[in-house]
């Protein structure tokens, strides 16, 4: 699966503009915070519309400006994880997992089948109904992790995963997604300004500053 991502957008500090892409393997986004990374990550996943360009998922049109084409979020089957991981305080991790597969007609069967497999793959049974105020910042994050797998996305977009966590478990952490990572096998973008963690996870790395890439 190969994602090619060529686009423009204008912004208040500077342009965004880029040209690349990914193929079944992690590409690192590595810059100052401000010289757009999570901005690219926005475009790809629909939360933002760049101005000019295209972005292609193997034969599917994601985004095409000249084209009038702009697929919602929903329809582009995106994975993105965020720097906070925009967990739902009011569900516990059962139902926050669960809600990665809601948007996919799943029997309930098949749906709890998903969800223990992915409890076992990042170690959290016996966790299933704590609820994210009772949880460390690895356990956080591992329950974001399942939740944006569960539904197998096509492209997995991951902003600054690790920047809240102590080093400690931010060193075992980086070596459980690059096994997972090596698992699935989808095009992924790994953003972070951490030199260190980028060389360690990513296979291709770009720097990006005001928007371009370095050369």
């Amino acid at each position: 699966m190969t994602l090619e991502v060529k686009i423009y957008k204008k912004l208040k500090e500077f342009d965004l503009h880029v040209d690349f892409c990914v193929e079944d393997l992690v590409v690192g986004l590595m810059g100052h915070s401000g010289s757009g990374k999570s901005m690219i990550l926005k475009c790809i996943a629909g939360i933002m519309t760049p101005d000019e360009g295209r972005i292609v998922l193997d034969d599917q049109v994601l985004f095409d400006s000249s084209q009038k084409i702009n697929l919602i979020p929903q329809k582009r089957n995106v994975g993105y994880l965020f720097q906070n991981y925009a967990l739902f305080d009011n569900m516990n991790v059962y139902q926050n997992i669960e809600t990665g597969l809601k948007a996919h007609n799943i029997s309930k069967k098949e749906t709890k089948e998903k969800i223990n497999q992915m409890l076992k793959t990042f170690q959290l049974e016996g966790l299933e109904k704590r609820y994210p105020r009772q949880l460390s910042g690895g356990q956080k994050q591992r329950v974001a992790l399942a939740r944006l797998l569960t539904y197998q996305p096509n492209v997995i977009l991951l902003d600054e995963p690790f920047s809240a966590l102590d080093s400690d478990l931010k060193g075992q952490l980086q070596d459980e997604l690059i096994s997972i990572l090596a698992q699935y096998k989808q095009p992924t973008i790994f953003v972070s300004h951490d030199r260190k963690e980028v060389k360690k996870i990513c296979q291709k790395i770009y720097k990006i500053n005001k928007g371009e890439f370095e050369k």
